[in-house]
């Protein structure tokens, strides 16, 4: 279809045409326009007038945006201090130490980086398997988001460090990496799909995405750097270089203290009156 191009309505003030000494299309005579031209001069200072009206207004709008203190969208209701962070009862636990990574490769593997095995598994276990913790009310009430009481276990609360829910992620990336291995942890991919493998797709792909967020939010701000090969005349990365970190052990610790021993029951609710206006969610 062809492209219609703007065409300005052509029409001629016999009046003004005169003004200006232009001649007139044969047509009717003059006095048959001239009740037109009142009629045009009248719509032309009716516009303008709009037109007036129109531009104050807009630049009131303007004007009152600008002095208008800017809107900011937040996603909670408090907005803490650099160095302050939100409660958690593990932060008593919470000690720092510098530690150089492994950096994972031929030469420098670290203890996790074996053939899949009962004895990784268990290693891998020892590092989480501990991570549901009972914690008492009064720690709860100061949680940024609420939890459940303990049914049958009064005065204490389900709880679980985020540490701990990410190496398990973690892990269960590993698993399905080596899916000969562990069949039950076998993913589709993009060109395979199978659907008896959806709950491990499922579960693989929110632990990715879970790990990656986790990352975003610590934002490790220590510094990998180059430094000069002799032999290999060339820059290269070095990947072992110091960290600040959290005593690992310490973390453990506190959740080994606090273990959920007895198995939890998520079908029976208990009623409290505990109230955390700050990041409340639930499902009702």
């Amino acid at each position: 279809m062809a492209k219609e191009e703007y065409s300005p309505l052509m029409s001629v003030d016999p009046a003004d045409a005169e003004e200006r000494g232009e001649n007139l299309p044969p047509g009717p005579a003059t006095p048959r326009f001239s009740w037109m031209s009142r009629f045009s001069n009248v719509s032309r200072t009716c516009l303008v007038g709009i037109f007036a009206v129109e531009t104050i207004a807009l630049l009131a709008a303007i004007i009152l945006l600008v002095m208008k203190p800017p809107h900011r969208v937040t996603t909670c209701t408090i907005h803490p201090k650099s160095h302050e962070v939100l409660y958690s009862p593990a932060l008593d636990a919470v000690e720092h130490e510098v530690r150089v990574y492994n950096v994972g490769f031929e030469g420098d593997l670290s203890p996790f980086q074996i053939p899949s095995s009962p004895a990784l598994d268990q290693a891998w276990s020892n590092l989480y398997n501990f991570g549901i913790s009972r914690i008492t009310k009064e720690e709860a009430a100061r949680l940024p988001n609420k939890t459940h009481a303990i049914p049958g276990d009064d005065g204490h609360y389900i709880a679980e460090l985020d540490v701990f829910h990410n190496l398990h992620c973690l892990n269960k990336v590993r698993m399905a990496l080596d899916p000969d291995y562990y069949p039950d942890w076998r993913i589709s991919t993009t060109n395979n799909h199978i659907p008896s493998q959806k709950n491990a797709t499922d579960h693989v792909g929110h632990c990715i995405d879970w790990i990656r967020q986790s990352l975003m939010c610590s934002s490790d701000t220590s510094v990998i750097v180059w430094q000069w090969h002799r032999a290999l005349n060339t820059s290269i990365v070095k990947g072992n270089v110091a960290h600040t970190c959290r005593k690992f052990d310490k973390i453990q610790q506190w959740a080994k203290d606090r273990m959920l021993l007895e198995t939890y029951d998520p079908t029976v609710h208990i009623e409290d009156d505990i109230v955390v206006p700050i990041f409340h969610n639930d499902f009702d």
